[in-house]
């Protein structure tokens, strides 16, 4: 599908890119599209095609909570041999026009169902023809870099479709350049923004997370509340490659975004876990956050808290690949909720869980339960509003 996104020009609507989501976040990633004055053309699974005008575009490489990457086609054709791909790539493409010799570059390649199955060897190829092309123009090649390149390309071949592409902002858009620290397991900001968005807290009420890790899913509630920009902390530097990039009109967005930040009400948010080094971690990464030092923190076993807690409560139980189904997460999962019926009457939660059966082990009604990826584990999200 990414290769319908070359014919890139309209009036109406903009330049087409593609974006990249995370399995299960479409449809969420679509609509927060959407509200950004985006028009989606097309989607398929992990991505969707729009269309997007230079301000919409910028606010969304800005502020999307929900998108991981976004694409800008620079050719597509029909692919059959690593020939041709080199011969089109060398052709087709003023690499020198997108990036100078002293740079570095890197890629990401994705192939299926085509002539080719080896992605590293097709990425080897695409640069081998960036670096011919720089070395017949300057007798000089830019560097190649796996790590932290200062631009990124794309390469993806699907049915012997190739399209090549720009990663506009070279990095991943998970990365909100919060996490300073981490533990097992930890939560994807992306993911975390989506259970916040689906649970509907919009700051009327306390919100707690009892098992909150390093902190993930209170960073981006304090985000969310406070509105900040996904990228507010996110090095957003490499935007300046894009082609006929606007510094003024970046820099108007990016201002204007931050204008809307607002603090964040004392005992607004709360966290807690058992683990005290998550804690240590959490606070660590909350600290780098605008208002978000006010979050409170406490080294604490949910079953000894003390009854009264009337709010939203949004929590990543243990599950899967960390502890496995087994008696012991069954009785977790029985005494979170245990827990959540006799001390948070009044209270709605949100408990992402490993699968249906860990669900049910809750032993509360759901009042509905999505599924949601976390990387390529299928959880669900169970909402349990607690009379």
């Amino acid at each position: 599908m990414m290769q319908e996104i070359v014919d890139t020009s309209h009036k109406d609507l903009g330049t087409r890119y593609f974006a990249v989501v995370a399995g299960s976040l479409e449809r969420h990633a679509k609509a927060e599209l959407e509200s950004f004055g985006a028009v989606v053309h097309t989607e398929i699974p992990r991505g969707m095609i729009f269309s997007a005008t230079p301000e919409q575009l910028y606010r969304i490489l800005y502020g999307a909570r929900l998108t991981q990457r976004v694409l800008l086609a620079l050719l597509n054709f029909d692919c059959h041999s690593h020939k041709y791909l080199y011969q089109q790539a060398t052709k087709n493409i003023d690499w020198p026009a997108l990036f100078s010799v002293d740079m570095s570059f890197g890629i990401i390649c994705n192939v299926s169902n085509s002539f080719t199955r080896h992605s590293l060897y097709s990425s080897q190829v695409l640069k081998d023809a960036i670096c011919d092309s720089f070395r017949e123009r300057f007798e000089a090649r830019p560097s190649f870099s796996t790590q932290n390149p200062d631009i990124l390309f794309n390469l993806h071949i699907h049915e012997n479709k190739a399209t090549i592409a720009l990663d506009i902002l070279g990095l991943s858009m998970h990365k909100r350049g919060y996490r300073r620290q981490s533990v097992q397991a930890p939560l994807q900001e992306t993911l975390a923004a989506a259970m916040v968005k689906l649970s509907g807290w919009d700051g009327q009420t306390p919100l707690w997370d009892p098992m909150c890790g390093s902190g993930t899913i209170l960073a981006e509630a304090a985000m969310h509340y406070c509105r900040i920009p996904a990228g507010y902390m996110r090095d957003n530097h490499r935007v300046k490659y894009l082609p006929d990039f606007d510094e003024a009109l970046w820099k108007r967005i990016v201002s204007e975004e931050n204008a809307q930040i607002r603090a964040l009400p004392k005992g607004l948010i709360r966290g807690s876990d058992i683990d005290p080094n998550a804690i240590e971690a959490a606070k660590d990464n909350l600290q780098l956050l605008p208002h978000a030092q006010g979050i409170e923190l406490s080294r604490l076993r949910f079953e000894d808290a003390q009854p009264g807690f009337s709010g939203t409560i949004i929590t990543n139980a243990p599950y899967g690949v960390r502890m496995g189904v087994n008696e012991d997460i069954i009785k977790l999962y029985n005494d979170l909720g245990d827990f959540l019926k006799q001390k948070c009457k009044g209270s709605t939660a949100y408990v992402l869980c490993g699968d249906k059966e860990l669900v049910g082990a809750l032993r509360l009604r759901a009042h509905w339960s999505k599924l949601l990826k976390n990387a390529d584990l299928e959880t669900r999200l169970a909402k349990i509003v607690i009379r």
